[in-house]
């Protein structure tokens, strides 16, 4: 009943996704008692953001792992699938690695790469992963930079982590879960979960 697809990731829009990283990278601080306030991310989908969409800046002792890997990690979300030269494209805008990219290297942080569209292989996905490296490739420190593609299987991974995400991500595809109708006393009431917006 409370389950997500990749199928289910594959149908958020673009800032229905954004948002979801976002909800997510906020559930993961906030299990391990850090504040939600060390996650941003806002503005308009195609506004400019400088490379990321949503960010965790946690202290550098600050314990965090999984889909959130280092204490400094950036993500940028993008709902079509990105080929090798999407990614060195994005990664290095007219042939030049973002300033963001640099500053989370150097603070031995992790760049991820999330797509919605797509549902890659295990080869597929090192395919991706071996671009992300090459754009990094003349970057002094590039050993420093944990770099990582996340497709729609793993981005539904992540949500099945996060019940109250499930609902949420359910709610925004048209699939709400219903539940039986309580005896209750109010006539109007409609036998359904009530999802916050």
């Amino acid at each position: 009943m409370f389950e997500i697809t990749s199928d289910d990731i594959a149908l958020l829009n673009d800032e229905d996704l954004r948002t979801l990283i976002g909800l997510l990278c906020e559930s993961e601080v906030k299990v391990r008692r850090l504040s939600a306030a060390t996650v941003t991310w806002g503005g308009n989908q195609n506004a400019p953001d400088g490379g990321l969409d949503v960010r965790v800046a946690l202290q550098e002792n600050d314990a965090i792992d999984g889909f959130v890997p280092r204490p400094q990690t950036g993500f940028q979300v993008k709902k079509p699938d990105m080929s090798r030269v999407d990614i060195l494209a994005e990664m290095r805008p007219n042939g030049t690695l973002r300033p963001v990219i640099r500053n989370l290297a150097d603070s031995s942080g992790a760049y991820i790469i999330v797509c919605s569209a797509g549902s890659t292989s295990d080869t597929a996905l090192q395919r991706r992963r071996d671009a992300m490296r090459e754009a990094i490739q003349d970057l002094p420190n590039a050993d420093t930079l944990a770099l990582d593609f996340y497709d729609r299987g793993r981005i539904a991974t992540w949500v099945r982590d996060h019940a109250g995400l499930v609902l949420w991500v359910r709610n925004k595809i048209g699939r709400s879960i219903p539940c039986g109708r309580a005896r209750s006393a109010d006539p109007a009431a409609s036998g359904w979960i009530p999802i916050p917006r």
